[in-house]
């Protein structure tokens, strides 16, 4: 039996160009301003995570509850799922659609991994991009009238370890693409490596960590 190889793709900043996490946030404040206050509660903590560069699970966990609490577990589900799914085309990168294409032929499985919550990824992904075979993301429940994180934030390394609980060990790494250091894990791992449009401090950091042995894509919005 064929080792089944795989490329591995990050979402925000990769497929597309914005957090979707801050676009969640901040379409969701526009419509429920009072939800505001909530926010103002926790803001010292998330002042403090950032600050000490703390782990974000818990973090994101008290900023989805503070944007859901209140709401029924099925109409949350719904509500994340929809949320972002009709975005702009201006959020995509239209190269991914032919990257996504070519890769299937070649018969590389394409993965998606994100710090991203797994229930609106997926709804942004709906429609727009057919050729994935799976959605790695971090995954969420409902707890205490909202939603929070069920597990650790599926970031840096912990990607690693999900996409091993997802596909095992015996796999090929055929392939990464990401905009950002967080997935230097993902990309050592991997035999080619692809960044999209990354920051101009995080170049020389890709150049040490990945001796120069990646490609740099400068994709470009749809319109």
């Amino acid at each position: 039996m064929q080792t089944p190889r795989y490329a591995f793709f990050d979402f925000d900043g990769t497929l597309i160009c914005q957090d979707s996490f801050l676009t969640l946030l901040k379409k969701i404040l526009k419509s429920e301003p009072l939800r505001i206050p909530f926010l103002l509660m926790i803001s010292p903590f998330l002042i403090l995570t950032g600050l000490l560069k703390l782990d974000k699970t818990l973090a994101k966990s008290l900023i989805l509850w503070s944007l859901t609490v209140g709401k029924e577990k099925r109409e949350c589900a719904r509500f994340l799922r929809n949320i972002l799914a009709t975005e702009s085309n201006a959020l995509w990168f239209q190269e991914a659609i032919e990257t996504f294409e070519k890769l299937k032929q070649e018969g590389v499985e394409i993965v998606v991994v994100t710090a991203s919550g797994q229930t609106w990824v997926r709804g942004m992904l709906h429609g727009k991009y057919s050729h994935f075979k799976l959605i790695i993301g971090s995954k969420l429940t409902f707890y205490a009238g909202g939603v929070i994180l069920k597990s650790k934030n599926c970031y840096e390394s912990e990607k690693i370890k999900r996409i091993h609980d997802a596909l095992g060990e015996n796999i090929i790494w055929h392939s990464a693409w990401s905009d950002h250091i967080a997935d230097l894990p993902m990309l050592l791992k991997s035999q080619e490596r692809y960044i999209i449009c990354p920051k101009e401090k995080h170049k020389k950091i890709f150049e040490k960590r990945l001796e120069k042995n990646f490609k740099i894509l400068n994709w470009t919005v749809l319109k």
